[in-house]
């Protein structure tokens, strides 16, 4: 069960967590607490398991543990944009959503069996473990993994932390953007799919299919 904690009680129960030191120098580089956790904050203490989907509780949540759910990972909350999103274990899901703005942080796997929709402005993703999943969204906004990526298909990259050259260290998608097109709903614009995760994270979030 989550609990609500004040910024004092959050900045509290991640310093108390087991956390690797990869992690620690990640979060370190974007210190997002400070600023954010004056909104609302919540904190889940262990393993969380949820049958179906989950929605992050608060503009800033922290799970404990382990994160395995059967649907849907998503990282929009109740304000129009932002929001800082911390596992300090591995997440285990159908589809991971991230959010305009918003902050997050994995400190282990992220195994998303059918999509990571990453490329929403002004955000971050940080994963110090593996990213797999059959398709990535994130046109020039990357993800950035301690341990590699494996994706099918996608649109955009990620990239290793620490990475000093991004256009040599980039890792792509197996497939293209031309051969994603093929196995996607949503349609590609002239100018390509860019950062059009809005179309995929909306049928998501409808419960309708994303691949042909």
């Amino acid at each position: 069960m989550f609990r609500g904690v004040d910024r004092e009680g959050f900045e509290a129960a991640l310093e108390g967590a087991a956390v690797s030191p990869l992690f620690t120098e990640q979060f370190a580089r974007f210190d997002p607490v400070r600023d954010w956790t004056y909104v609302d904050a919540m904190v889940h203490d262990g393993d969380l398991r949820v049958a179906g989907d989950f929605r992050v509780p608060a503009y800033c949540t922290l799970v404990l543990g382990n994160l395995d759910a059967d649907g849907t990972v998503d990282m929009e909350n109740a304000y129009d944009e932002g929001g800082l999103f911390i596992v300090t274990g591995s997440v285990s899901c159908r589809h991971f959503i991230s959010n305009h703005g918003a902050c997050g942080f994995i400190d282990g796997d992220l195994s998303a069996r059918e999509s990571v929709i990453n490329g929403f402005a002004d955000s971050s993703l940080s994963i110090t473990g593996i990213l797999t999943t059959r398709l990535f969204i994130g046109c020039d906004i990357w993800a950035e993994v301690g341990a590699g990526a494996q994706m099918d298909y996608g649109v955009g990259y990620c990239l290793p932390i620490g990475y000093r050259d991004a256009e040599a260290e980039a890792i792509q998608p197996r497939h293209s953007e031309a051969e994603t097109a093929r196995v996607v709903v949503p349609r590609r614009k002239a100018d390509g799919y860019l950062l059009a995760s809005e179309p995929f994270a909306k049928l998501i979030r409808a419960g309708k299919p994303i691949f042909r």
